[in-house]
């Protein structure tokens, strides 16, 4: 499978780093992306980074995952932001408007610094 999910360590400021991989869409990686981000969530950490740089193509699915996560950090004092949009999935939220919810960066290093 060519979609991948993965989540590193939080980094020293607390961020969780979601790197989203191939086609974000119903299945399996839209329920990897939910246990990620809950899973965190019901240990206390609300702030995320997702990194879409290798993100194929993102469905209504994806787009739904990406907003429910973010009411639901919200909820819990964090937020996402996401980082590394490529222009067919930046173009896609910003369709939808779903884009002017979220702050977006074109590097971790200038995401990570506005935590």
């Amino acid at each position: 499978m060519d979609t991948q999910n993965a989540a590193s360590a939080p980094t020293p400021n607390g961020v969780i780093i979601i790197k989203l991989h191939g086609h974000v869409r119903m299945g399996e990686p839209i329920d990897r992306f939910r246990n990620e981000i809950d899973g965190n969530l019901a240990q206390g950490r609300a702030k995320f980074l997702v990194d879409m740089a290798a993100v194929r193509s993102l469905d209504s699915s994806g787009i739904g995952m990406l907003v429910r996560s973010l009411s639901l950090a919200k909820q819990k004092g964090g937020i996402i932001k996401l980082v590394n949009v490529p222009p067919q999935a930046s173009q896609t939220l910003r369709v939808t408007g779903v884009l002017r919810l979220f702050e977006v960066y074109d590097n971790e290093a200038a995401a990570l610094n506005t935590f």
